[in-house]
C-alpha cells in the first residue's frame, strides 16, 4: 500500500470516529472509536517512518505518470 492510500484510509478512519462522537452516548461504542483512533495513528506513522528516505518530487513525477497511464 503506498504512502497516498495509507493517508487516504487514515482520515476515513479519523472521519468515522468523529461520527462516533456525534451520537448520544448510549449509542456510542468506545471499541470502536479507540481502535478507529489507533488504527488511524498505526498508518499515519508507516507513513512517517517511510519518509525517511522520501522525495516529495519523486512521488510528484511518479503520480504524475500514474495518472496519464489512466
Amino acid at each position: 500500500m503506498d504512502n497516498k492510500a495509507k493517508l487516504d484510509i487514515a482520515i476515513s478512519l479519523l472521519r468515522m470516529a468523529r461520527e462516533q462522537m456525534n451520537l448520544e452516548s448510549r449509542n456510542f461504542n468506545s471499541q470502536r472509536f479507540k481502535e478507529e483512533i489507533v488504527e488511524a495513528r498505526r498508518l499515519q506513522a508507516d507513513v512517517l517512518r517511510n519518509l525517511k528516505n522520501y522525495s516529495v518530487f519523486k512521488e510528484l513525477r511518479e503520480n504524475e505518470e500514474e495518472d496519464l497511464h489512466d
